[in-house]
C-alpha cells in the first residue's frame, strides 16, 4: 500500500486552513478572516488542479 504523502500534506493544510477561518470568525479579526480566506482558496485551487494533466504546446 503506498500512501500519497503529497496529497494528504495538502488536505492537512486544508484542515489547519479551516480551522484558522473558524478560529478568526470568533475573535471577528477581519484581516485574520481574509487571510484564512485566501489560505483555504489556496488550498483548495491546488487540490483542484493537483490530479490534472499538464500539457504544455
Amino acid at each position: 500500500m503506498r500512501i500519497d504523502t503529497e496529497g494528504l500534506s495538502w488536505w492537512l493544510f486544508l484542515a489547519c486552513a479551516v480551522f484558522f477561518l473558524i478560529g478568526s470568525i470568533a475573535i471577528a479579526d477581519t484581516l485574520f478572516i481574509i487571510g484564512s480566506g485566501l489560505f483555504l482558496a489556496a488550498c483548495l485551487v491546488f487540490l483542484a488542479g493537483r490530479n490534472r494533466s499538464s500539457s504544455v504546446d
